[in-house]
């Protein structure tokens, strides 16, 4: 029987309140079996900007272009801050945490975005992920803390978006692993039937529904990337896909469970 491995991706917005950072950590110190950590940073990178005066531009579709002046902010930001705030909660619950990015250990390689149609400067795709030297992190039983900024292996560190970052590391673990990933939200609950109402949510989502409920109108477009992305994880091996809100997270039979 496989070991049980657990990847908990955290939206930005959960690492900006200490209290409910603390509690949710808590929370994931209890999970049975290894363990594995991926986060974002929420608005801080936003706020550190606006102290240093940098301004972060934008594309005309809302998204961050991570000039050179960016990159160093969100790498001090993720790869500092954020990731040792994190270690040195859950070492105060007990856990042997390590503080990583991609770029340590040459955990996550990745192709430069194109600069065609829109240059976003210094954003990576995932090329390969170093799953052996995860695996003995994780027999080592250290519980990997992972930003997402990652490198070109030409010595350029690029910037990666934290739900590819989990769902890759997740994909490559799958050979060695029962894999759960839980996608842990700020706002949403999981995945609605109803934008307006919370509470809402669809317990339990496989391939055929999901696609009768997105030919209906039901679901939201708003759901869609982050379904898709289960779906695909699944494909790939993932056992299962958990989609909760950080104040539920206590309770992992919530939320919304993709299989």
């Amino acid at each position: 029987m496989r070991k049980k491995l657990t990847i908990v991706n955290v939206d930005g917005v959960v690492v900006e309140d200490p209290e409910n950072l603390r509690a949710l950590i808590r929370d994931f110190a209890a999970i049975d079996g290894l363990k594995l950590f991926v986060h974002g940073e929420g608005t801080m990178a936003s706020m550190v900007a606006e102290k240093m005066g940098i301004t972060i531009r934008q594309t005309s579709d809302g998204r961050d272009i991570i000039d050179d002046r960016v990159m160093d902010l969100v790498t001090m930001v993720y790869g500092g801050l954020v990731n040792k705030r994190l270690v040195a909660i859950m070492q105060w619950r007990g856990l042997n945490a390590l503080g990583l990015t991609g770029v340590d250990l040459n955990l996550v390689l990745s192709n430069k975005v194109p600069i065609k149609p829109v240059n976003v400067g210094r954003v990576g795709t995932v090329k390969r992920v170093n799953s052996s030297m995860l695996i003995k992190l994780l027999e080592e039983n250290v519980v990997p803390v992972i930003a997402p900024l990652t490198h070109d292996g030409k010595g350029n560190l690029l910037n990666g978006d934290v739900t590819m970052f989990a769902y890759e590391i997740a994909r490559t673990l799958t050979l060695a692993y029962d894999v759960t990933v839980i996608n842990v939200m700020g706002e949403e609950n999981g995945v609605l039937t109803n934008d307006d109402n919370p509470n809402s949510v669809i317990p339990m989502l496989r391939r055929a529904q999901y696609k009768a409920l997105r030919e209906k109108g039901i679901i939201k477009p708003s759901a869609y990337p982050t379904v898709d992305r289960a779906i695909s994880a699944i494909d790939h091996g993932v056992r299962e896909v958990i989609i909760i809100n950080a104040a539920r997270f206590s309770d992992l039979h919530g939320g919304t469970h993709i299989k």
